[in-house]
């Protein structure tokens, strides 16, 4: 998204910043994104700052050269019956006090909402990079006026985005299509004709050689038997995620010697949930193995899809998860649920629901061939596509 300039052998770096929600250690997805552009931008000599909220598991030094984190304690929403409150002016000053060269805001959250009043004001390129925008997703409740109030408020306040575009110098969207499921922003810009609409998909590093030790590890650690199938899902436990999803397909598929193992940043009322329902199903003695994981490092957390034979996702609401890349970018096929621009991504199957997901999962399961060259083929598209080095290129 920038870029050193090289002139007559002087080397001119930049001054980046990174207004992002979140950032390691947690690891969602639009975390995962910023640290890998973060990184690419000091790789390349530039000084980067990162604005975010706080962690108190945040390490002074992230053992990158030329990153400085800055913490904002902010809580609320942009809706008037939370709003944002906490260090809201000190971050604002932030913004118009150091002389930035570019900034760079990760998703739609409090970096650019508390920003966007004064764009105009802030120097510096100004890059939105967009994780997808469900504006026009009803997400319904059981109490009156059943979740309408909130789609209504959303949909009007992505109004204001058409006027927040004309102080954007780059919309960095993840993929071509444009739809109000996920990508309603993208409508958006294409409406008001923006000139600096870029399209660079997520990416990750392809991992180094494919030695066993590391699966091994991670199987030894947590006490998992080597079962003759081995599905994997990663993803923070949440109704979103909807782990539910996946494990009642696993149920339904009954495929024999197999385990389905679960990793989540750590249990909650939704895994608890999740575990429940289960339960209460399947008293009788289900088939196949389910594990249910927390806190599991990243290392480890590799290994295990090393290990794996396929990956699971069963959000209800994605854009492009960075889940599935890493299992491409280790040849592991995947089955997923249609989110976001799942349909148009290589390497897996996407399915529509519980009873489909369970047929592909028996599918990769009766058929190693089928599972080799999905894999493959979800590798390739790693290599030529969703590579990590894109994120400096807007």
């Amino acid at each position: 998204m920038a870029s050193c300039v090289a002139s007559k052998d002087i080397l001119i770096c930049m001054k980046i910043l990174l207004a992002t929600p979140t950032f390691p250690p947690f690891k969602d997805g639009v975390a995962q994104a910023a640290y890998t552009q973060a990184r690419a931008f000091a790789d390349e000599g530039h000084t980067v700052h990162v604005a975010t909220e706080p962690h108190g598991d945040r390490p002074a030094k992230l053992g990158v050269d030329r990153i400085c984190v800055r913490e904002f304690r902010i809580v609320g929403s942009p809706h008037f019956r939370d709003p944002y409150r906490g260090e809201t002016a000190e971050y604002i000053q932030y913004l118009h006090a150091e002389s930035w060269d570019a900034i760079v805001f990760h998703s739609y959250s409090w970096p650019l909402y508390l920003a966007a009043p004064s764009l105009k004001q802030i120097h510096g390129g100004k890059i939105l990079t967009s994780h997808g925008y469900g504006a026009l997703v009803w997400t319904p409740v059981r109490r009156f006026p059943f979740g309408l109030s909130s789609l209504l408020w959303s949909f009007a306040r992505s109004i204001q985005m058409l006027r927040w575009y004309n102080h954007l110098d780059r919309v960095v969207f993840l993929d071509s299509k444009a739809d109000a499921r996920a990508f309603y922003d993208h409508l958006l810009a294409k409406l008001c004709r923006h000139d600096g609409i870029r399209i660079i998909p997520n990416g990750v590093p392809l991992p180094g050689g494919h030695s066993d030790l590391p699966a091994q590890n991670f199987l030894e650690c947590y006490g998992i038997a080597r079962t003759k199938h081995l599905f994997l899902c990663v993803a923070n436990y949440s109704w979103r995620k909807d782990q539910g999803f996946a494990l009642r397909a696993f149920r339904e598929a009954a495929i024999p010697d197999s385990t389905l193992v679960f990793i989540g940043s750590e249990f909650n009322e939704c895994s608890a949930a999740f575990q429940k329902a289960d339960a209460n199903s399947f008293s009788l003695g289900p088939s196949g193995t389910v594990r249910w994981l927390e806190k599991v490092s990243r290392e480890q957390t590799l290994g295990a899809i090393q290990a794996c034979d396929a990956f699971i996702l069963s959000a209800n609401h994605e854009a492009q998860p960075i889940a599935l890349l890493e299992a491409m970018s280790y040849a592991k096929p995947w089955v997923a649920r249609d989110a976001g621009c799942i349909d148009r991504m290589e390497g897996g199957l996407c399915v529509k629901s519980v009873r489909a997901m369970a047929e592909a999962m028996r599918s990769l399961a009766s058929n190693p061939e089928l599972r080799s060259r999905v894999g493959a083929t979800g590798k390739a598209a790693v290599e030529q596509h969703y590579r990590s080095a894109q994120y400096r290129e807007a």
